[in-house]
């Protein structure tokens, strides 16, 4: 028996050759051939004496339970009957069996002196153990078998890897003609290297002739085409493009394969099961694990096989490999293409998910202009799209449009979105716990059926609602052992179109997209129809859609946010009917929106149908708690804050309408309250710099973040008030900001703020001033006249006319240099706190915490005396009298007051110079999922 070697040691594949100082000690596999039945039965066979060792020093003396605590580390999820046993699931745990047996049954035993059952099965149990992942094991598994099972008992079981020296047979290797198997054979030796220290011992011909014939592979693993045929001055970043490069150039012929590399991850794994539903990749079961092995045997993406499912993200050359050689079609371009591509147009990338094919000429679109560059879907676009971020800008859309949602509320913001170019398509953007909508107002009809065609997209269900989120049975989303999954879907969540035939994964996705796709067939040919009937249904039909899957989406812990653009919200407002149908849209569109716990809102407040009633689930009702919304809203336009008060008073009506049994107090249900809030008040851009310090650990001040409040009123507010500011702009001057620094000052944003198009930014100066304003902020050396008017591009007679009201700003200066005067702006110092403020920054304020300039719409079915915090959401509930039979429902409503009469308990908008921040008292509240934040 071999000792352990105590020299240092590492997993993974090395070289040994008259250059290195690597032994060639260990357990020794002489004449490794290309086929694997010829070696790797014999490399088993040398390796049980060790892992028998291995198993019997920290093992109990039953080899059941032995095997079974073994199988625990090395496949934690073996024991779940989620569904079947793959076949190398199946042999690794039959391997694990065997071995387990070996060493604690039969070790010390001699063969020749065991009865004849027992030699059988000392036969059978060797058998299995050294044939195991060769194709001719128990259930003739593939590598899969082998990486479960000897490579996953000795990675988590070993305290230092154990040596494995494979000497290679070079008239093997030299003269295979099926290059295929020499692809196995190096795939199956990448998997010793999971878990052993394995060394290769090649002749310098033979080291050859793998480098030319397996160049991804020498490259990745021993590093033989690093060096060849490339000038000793060539950068690193060049050669890793090149690598990357080689690592596909040959895929031109094997579209599957680029499809599946251009759309794994590096941030996060994909199961085998998310990557055969993915739409976009379109690959048979059977055909992805054959594709992922081959990818990471290029050196492009990492298998982690511990789990009893197999998942697969893409290593550092993979993601260099995805950005640099496939465009947005996974399609090879070779990289010089690429960057000279780059140089002529702008072009997507940082996108929070999958690209959408989207080209631009000429100089990089603004932010807005990049989103409303939708494409014709009737051409290459699709309706469908992923919201990602213009090239070479820092701000993150994904962000940029979730920060300025409240939560379960309709937040209404100021600012001049851009016309999509076809107002049929939508955005969609997702983390691992929230998902954005974007569309664009399109009439109720067309603007619930985009939401709908979004939120169950095949996008959606390829990258969002997956197996191994939702579970094949859907039982990862309640997993209480006394629940029944399917039961609290339909009956609590009141998820439709999931009957008992389509409780598995794959019969509901068929169901549900059946469904979506014959809806928007309906709404295509009904958007212009007089057909009131027809008309009715396919509402009704939608909004059980979209509740449908907005509950779906609760109880898989993501939160929704839906954004609707009003490019002309003028026109909308002057327009009786139009206005109408909006407000009546959100009126009966939010409210089924809601859910309380497991329960859907709507079932508990304002379903009339028996037969729906009859199917919900009992529950519990505990004081002082309120239902929440499964999605935000955001309205984005002109003006659009101006429509607060129809938008009220369409939600007061329908929220008042509740079932006649909770109006008369007879039955119990939890208030519904839908906030309408101004999404450009003090609070609210408080809150945005908040959230944003939160999100990324900014230690401002609390002076820091007044003056940064000021700033931003003045920055980005309408040029005739001081007190509203455009979210958006302040969330992408910020994160501009943070690309700069840790903790940008106040001066640093606004230096951030100027890269802003020049009508976005100090909209109380002309355009001119603005724009040299802005180009004195940009630069850091002074600048002269003419250096001035070249670069912020006005013509000379503009420059006289505008530089004194340039001048008179606070932080513009002259300066002399020589001899000439010059413009500059002053670089900012630390700011000296107030007297008594240290610079210990003060807790946050909760997530998304709601400001107190809103409207409340309440649905709750007594009159409710209200003492007011400063935050509207935290409100304790107290009853104070029963409501008549024949009274309406009272409408909670919290205007925005002047400064001049504004309420003791509620911030005051400060004059921008003068008046100093209001305290922010702490405050606790349910979040959407009932609990405390």
């Amino acid at each position: 028996m071999r000792t352990r070697q105590p020299a240092a040691r590492k997993r993974g594949v090395r070289l040994v050759s008259h250059n290195t100082d690597i032994s060639t000690r260990g357990i020794i596999c002489p004449a490794v051939s290309p086929r694997l039945t010829e070696w790797i039965p014999d490399l088993l066979a040398e390796l049980r004496p060790h892992t028998e060792r291995t198993i019997s020093d920290q093992a109990t003396t039953d080899p059941w339970h032995t095997s079974s605590q073994i199988l625990a580390e090395t496949l934690p999820a073996w024991q779940t009957t989620e569904e079947p046993w793959t076949d190398d699931v199946a042999e690794a745990v039959a391997y694990t069996r065997a071995i387990t047996a070996l060493a604690l049954t039969y070790r010390d035993r001699d063969s020749s002196t065991l009865s004849p059952y027992h030699q059988q099965r000392h036969a059978d149990l060797t058998d299995t153990v050294t044939t195991i992942g060769t194709g001719r094991g128990p259930v003739n598994a593939d590598l899969g078998a082998l990486a479960k099972g000897p490579v996953a008992l000795h990675r988590e079981l070993d305290s230092k890897p154990t040596v494995l020296t494979l000497l290679l047979d070079g008239d093997a290797w030299t003269n295979l003609t099926d290059r295929r198997t020499g692809v196995r054979a190096l795939a199956a030796i990448a998997v010793l290297a999971d878990g052993f220290d394995v060394r290769l011992v090649a002749s310098p011909t033979v080291q050859r002739h793998l480098s030319k014939r397996y160049p991804n592979w020498t490259e990745c693993h021993l590093n033989l085409t690093a060096s060849r045929d490339r000038s000793p001055h060539t950068d690193h970043a060049t050669q890793t493009v090149e690598t990357a490069w080689e690592a596909v150039r040959d895929l031109d012929t094997e579209p599957g394969k680029r499809r599946v590399l251009g759309n794994l991850k590096t941030e996060y794994a994909r199961t085998y099961r998310d990557l055969t539903n993915d739409h976009t990749i379109d690959v048979a079961d059977g055909t992805i694990s054959r594709y992922v092995l081959d990818l990471e045997t290029r050196g492009l993406a990492t298998i982690d096989r511990r789990g009893q499912h197999n998942t697969v993200q893409l290593t550092d050359l993979g993601q260099l490999t995805v950005q640099q050689c496939l465009d947005d079609n996974n399609e090879l371009v070779h990289p010089d293409q690429r960057r000279l591509d780059g140089r002529l147009t702008g072009t997507p990338q940082e996108s929070t998910s999958t690209v959408s094919p989207r080209g631009t000429g000429g100089e990089t679109p603004t932010t807005d202009e990049w989103v409303a560059a939708t494409g014709d879907p009737e051409g290459d676009a699709e309706y469908v799209q992923w919201l990602n971020t213009p090239a070479n800008s820092p701000s993150h859309l994904h962000e940029r449009f979730s920060i300025v949602a409240h939560d379960d509320a309709i937040t209404l913001v100021d600012d001049q979105p851009h016309p999509f170019e076809d107002g049929r398509v939508a955005y969609l953007s997702h983390t691992n716990d929230e998902t954005l909508v974007v569309l664009q107002w399109g009439g109720p009809l067309a603007t619930l059926g985009r939401l709908a065609g979004a939120l169950l997209s095949d996008k959606a269900l390829s990258k969002i609602l997956t197996p191994s989120r939702l579970g094949c049975e859907f039982d990862t989303l309640h997993e209480e052992p006394d629940h029944d999954a399917a039961r609290i879907l339909r009956r609590g969540h009141q998820v439709g179109w999931y009957s008992n035939s389509e409780t598995t994964y794959g019969a509901w996705r068929e169901r549900i997209t059946t469904v979506r796709d014959r809806l928007l067939a309906q709404v295509a040919k009904l958007s212009g129809s007089d057909d009131t009937a027809a008309r009715s249904n396919l509402f009704e039909d939608l909004h059980g859609l979209i509740a449908s899957a907005s509950q779906l989406y609760h109880a898989a812990g993501i939160d929704l946010t839906t954004t609707i653009r009003l490019p002309d919200t003028d026109a909308l407002a002057r327009n009786t009917t139009q206005l109408h149908d909006l407000c009546e849209f959100l009126a009966k569109t939010a409210p089924k929106q809601s859910v309380y716990g497991i329960h859907s809102g709507y079932r508990m407040l304002f379903e009339e149908r028996p037969a729906k009633l009859c199917r919900r689930l009992p529950y519990d009702i505990d004081p002082n708690t309120r239902m929440s919304l499964t999605m935000s809203w955001v309205l984005d336009g002109p003006t659009v804050t101006a429509l607060s008060d129809q938008i009220t008073t369409a939600l007061s009506t329908e929220l008042a309408e509740v079932r006649k049994p909770i109006a008369e107090g007879t039955e119990q249900a939890p208030p519904l309250e839908i906030p309408v809030i101004d999404g450009t008040t003090y609070p609210a851009i408080r809150r945005v710099i908040d959230e944003i310090a939160m999100t990324h650990d900014v230690q401002w001040t609390p002076h820091e973040r007044q003056r940064l409040v000021r700033l931003c009123l003045r920055s980005f507010g309408p040029s005739d008030t001081s007190w509203s500011s455009c979210p958006y702009d302040i969330v992408e001057s910020l994160l501009y900001a943070l690309n700069e620094s840790q903790t940008p000052t106040p001066a640093e944003v606004e230096r951030a703020a100027a890269t802003l198009p020049p009508e976005r930014f100090r909209p109380d100066l002309t355009p001119t001033a603005t724009k040299l304003y802005a180009t004195l902020l940009r630069v850091d050396q002074p600048l002269g006249r003419s250096e001035l008017i070249e670069s912020a591009g006005i013509s000379a007679s503009s420059y006289d006319r505008r530089i004194s009201d340039v001048r008179e700003l606070k932080r513009v200066q002259p300066v002399q240099v020589d001899g000439h005067r010059r413009w500059t702006t002053d670089h900012e110092r630390a700011a000296t706190p107030p007297a008594g403020m240290t610079k210990t920054p003060t807790p946050l304020l909760a997530h998304r915490q709601p400001n107190p300039s809103h409207r409340i719409v309440s649905s709750h079915p007594d009159a409710w005396t209200r003492q007011r915090t400063a935050h509207a959401y935290t409100d304790l509930f107290t009853p104070t009298q029963t409501m008549p039979k024949d009274t309406t429902l009272p409408v909670k409503t919290h205007r925005r007051s002047d400064h001049h009469d504004a309420q003791p308990n509620e911030p005051t908008p400060p004059d921008p110079h003068q008046t100093p921040e209001p305290p922010t008292t702490p405050t606790f509240h349910p979040n959407r999922r009932g609990e405390t934040q």
